[in-house]
């Protein structure tokens, strides 16, 4: 795992793109004293860091601002173009700071000896935290070595923490086992004698077996809470170390950004002064920018008062930028310096400290830990086999003293006198017991077809369970946001699969399976085949007409209240049922955005299955109900008198189940 996280990597390279700015942009003074290198002279080395170590640039810098406080703007005869780049300080020479190694630039250098070099400072630590000093990314190469020392702990206390559960659990069952086998061998039907004897001793060597992992169960405990402290304070350090690089590396970067905003300011203002000298001697830039004949004019027009007054406007922001630069950059340096000279070897040699303390405490803890571990192996040695006879019997001696045919003879006389004769009787007829899936097969519960008065007494429930498992299922497992809901139509084999398996026996039917729950269609449409092949329907034949005529109310309040007084009148397993699938489709219509089933649609769906047709001899609504809310009812399959009634069927089940709070829940 590579130590340094992408935005780390990120971080550093803009850093360094910073540090690199910086050095292309001097001092102006420093530009004449210190000229550039020619492309043929010997680089020189830097060390591997995350900056140019900056101790060399901050003192170069203190002794530019000491010497030129009296002289701190340029004059026009030193003035440079813009366009000529210029570096804060002359190269640092690494060689002479701290004897800090270095390694050459050129990629030239010998590769064993750069070897050898790590393996000197590996054996050494003050070498190795020079040398992470050094790297770059340093800090997180040893924040990156503490994690895993506290991660190793943590592992290991885990274990340890988990083998000592194991050992207790495993030594107190052994226990128990033993304990309870010793208190029921006399009152079991066991075999007595010589076996019992040795079958006792055998209990009492794993009661003791059991004993030692109790203690080594303890003991194993008590390291586990002492590594888990060490993981809990390395981690601690670790992260607190972390936090305090991460603020000293933000200063570095406001500081630095800081002065990048200083700096463009210095040299926009000196550009600005510059072109103000050139125009008071009559010259044009040679940067400048191509102006208009009005402009031209206009700066010729300027008297040589203006033009003084304009040069000395220029020079006095171009002395305060270069004062505000100046301030930024020595702030700057200083700010890297404290971090490289102090905060980072601090920092990087607690966590050395750290990973050493954690090294060692966590090999201490190990080396406790398989002491004992070879004790308890040797002590359940020792109790299997002694060393000496003082201590009793080995478990093979034990075994050894069994005597199985002077135990089965005291076992026969034992019984000789209780002997009786053997009677001989006739095998009684054992008959056979057929699964509860053939004897409903055999024996039937048909729910279809049947009178709902009829199943609710014979089953004994107040809601049929076909409708309350149906109904379950489609809430429970997403059908409520099925589209077309009781619309669509599901698979006509599988719906008959289904009738089978509810009539059979309806308790035993299971829609919470993954193959019930495929197609929510088919649960939809066995539910409805139930409501149709009821003999009396759900509004029931004797009420047809009532229901029919209060759906023509034109007052919807009154309608509700005669729907309501006729829904109150319904019998007790007719208004239980009704209540139930209404408190249902009812929940189908808080979720029509999802299905695309709104009362009307249900009305339509339900109108004819739950009303039915009304008796054949009874009185029969003869006019035709308008189009209820825009949609036309289907056309039922059957003949009969309720061809005419279906508009106001579907108006029955739409006004109460756009009521249904008010009719059945207040």
């Amino acid at each position: 795992m590579d130590p340094l996280s992408e935005k780390d990597l990120i971080q550093s390279a803009e850093r360094q793109r910073k540090a690199q700015s910086l050095d292309s942009h001097n001092l102006l003074n420093d530009q004449f004293s210190n000229p550039p290198p020619s492309p043929n002279s010997p680089r020189k080395s830097r060390p591997i860091s995350m900056f140019v170590h900056p101790q060399e640039k901050l003192n170069q810098t203190s002794e530019t601002l000491n010497n030129n406080n009296l002289n701190i703007m340029p004059t026009p005869e030193n003035t440079i173009p813009p366009s000529t780049p210029f570096s804060l300080a002359s190269e640092v020479d690494v060689a002479s700071i701290n004897s800090v190694k270095t390694v050459e630039t050129n990629n030239t250098g010998d590769q064993e000896s750069l070897y050898s070099d790590i393996l000197e400072r590996a054996n050494n630590p003050q070498g190795i935290i020079k040398m992470l000093c050094e790297l770059d990314g340093g800090l997180g190469i040893a924040l990156e070595r503490v994690k895993q020392d506290s991660v190793s702990a943590k592992e290991v206390a885990i274990f340890l923490r988990k083998r000592a559960l194991l050992e207790e659990e495993y030594g107190r069952m052994m226990i128990k086992l033993a304990k309870s086998l010793q208190e029921s061998h006399n009152t079991n039907d066991t075999k007595q004698g010589s076996y019992g004897d040795s079958w006792l001793k055998m209990l009492k060597l794993h009661e003791s077996i059991g004993e030692n992992r109790v203690k080594f169960a303890a003991a194993i405990q008590e390291i586990s809470e002492d590594v888990s402290s060490l993981y809990k304070e390395t981690d601690k350090t670790r992260k607190h170390l972390k936090d305090s690089g991460h603020k000293h590396e933000k200063a570095i970067q406001d500081s630095e950004t800081a002065l990048e905003k200083a700096r463009g300011k210095y040299e926009s203002h000196s550009e600005d002064w510059e072109r103000t000298i050139l125009q008071k001697n009559g010259d044009i830039p040679p940067t400048s920018k191509p102006r208009t004949l009005t402009k031209v004019f206009s700066k010729q027009s300027k008297s040589p008062t203006q033009l003084v007054k304009m040069e000395e406007d220029a020079r006095n922001k171009a002395e305060a930028a270069n004062a505000t630069y100046r301030h930024h950059l020595t702030t700057t340096n200083a700010t890297r310096h404290d971090y490289y000279e102090v905060h980072l070897p601090r920092m990087i040699t607690t966590l050395k400290d750290t990973a050493d303390e954690c090294d060692i405490g966590l090999q201490y803890h190990l080396a406790r830990y398989s002491y004992l571990f070879e004790n308890t192996m040797m002590s359940d040695a020792l109790v299997i086999t002694p060393v000496n006879e003082d201590d009793g019997p080995a478990l093979r001696k034990i075994v050894d003293q069994i005597n199985n045919d002077a135990d089965f003879y005291a076992y026969v006389q034992s019984y000789g006198a209780k002997t009786r004769k053997i009677k001989n009787y006739d095998i009684p007829y054992d008959q056979y017991n057929m699964s509860v899936q053939a004897v409903n097969i055999m024996n039937p519960k048909n729910i279809f077809g049947v009178d709902l008065a009829e199943q609710m007494q014979r089953d004994g429930h107040e809601v049929p369970l076909i409708l309350v498992k149906c109904c379950d299922a489609i809430e429970q497992y997403g059908g409520l946001q099925s589209q077309g809901l009781y619309r669509v139509s599901g698979v006509t084999s599988y719906i008959q699969r289904l009738k089978t398996l509810f009539d059979r026996n309806a308790e035993m039917v299971d829609l919470n399976s993954e193959e019930h729950l495929a197609d929510v269609n088919n649960i939809t449409g066995v539910l409805k085949l139930w409501f149709r092949e009821l003999p009396d329907p759900l509004f029931t034949r004797e009420m047809y007409q009532e229901f029919i005529n209060s759906s023509k109310i034109t007052d919807d309040k009154k309608r509700v209240l005669e729907l309501h007084e006729r829904v109150n009148n319904l019998p007790d397993a007719n208004y239980s049922t009704l209540k139930y699938f209404m408190g249902h489709l009812d929940k189908v219509v808080k979720n029509q955005e999802y299905n695309k089933m709104s009362v009307q649609n249900l009305g339509i769906v339900f109108g004819p299955t739950l009303m039915g047709s009304p008796n054949v001899n009874g009185p029969n609504s003869t006019s035709i109900p308008p189009s209820l809310s825009g949609i036309t009812c289907p056309v039922p399959q059957s003949d009969g008198p309720a061809l005419n009634d279906m508009g106001w069927q579907c108006k029955v089940v739409e006004t109460i189940l756009m009521n249904y709070h008010s009719i059945f829940v207040m």
